[in-house]
């Protein structure tokens, strides 16, 4: 929502789901440079495919948000 892009890129003739699965998201400041460092992090950090999830809750996602407003 921040850039207007997905965060991978599709390429045509890719099957999405392979993508999902092998591909990184593409860093959000790559889409909107403008994008204030510590939002972009957390962001990032947030769509890392990670084993453990980095946040176990919207409401723990939100405070994380809330504070690099």
């Amino acid at each position: 929502m921040l850039t207007g892009h997905l965060p991978r890129d599709f390429p045509e003739g890719r099957d999405p789901w392979l993508v999902v699965l092998e591909d990184d998201p593409v860093p959000i400041r790559e889409r909107t440079p403008k994008l204030p460092r510590p939002l972009a992090e957390l962001i990032d950090h947030a769509l890392r495919e990670e084993l453990a999830m980095p946040f176990q809750s919207a409401a723990e996602f939100r405070k994380a948000l809330e504070g690099v407003a």
